[in-house]
């Protein structure tokens, strides 16, 4: 299971650490990588509220745990990245 969570420094809370402790539970080798950037992130997180930030993170959690994710491989990736970018 691969995941990534970009969240601000102020919704860095015990609760959100409690839900990240429950999706790795029973998974032995699991590791975790935090990665801490001064910069304010551009889109998304700036064009929502809190309660919809956090509306948003637990729904991709829901989906995460129910197995309701997409993968692919990363020349599929390349090919659609082009794709949205009119590139081909």
């Amino acid at each position: 299971m691969d995941a990534v969570l970009r969240i601000q420094s102020s919704e860095f809370t015990d609760e959100l650490i409690e839900k990240i402790k429950a999706l790795i539970r029973g998974k032995e080798n699991s590791e975790i990588t935090i990665s801490i950037n001064d910069h304010s992130s551009k889109g998304i997180l700036r064009e929502e509220t809190r309660e919809e930030y956090f509306a948003r993170l637990e729904k991709a959690m829901d989906d995460l745990e129910k197995g309701n994710v997409v993968t692919f491989s990363g020349d599929s990736f390349e090919l659609f990245s082009k794709h949205l970018t009119k590139e081909e």
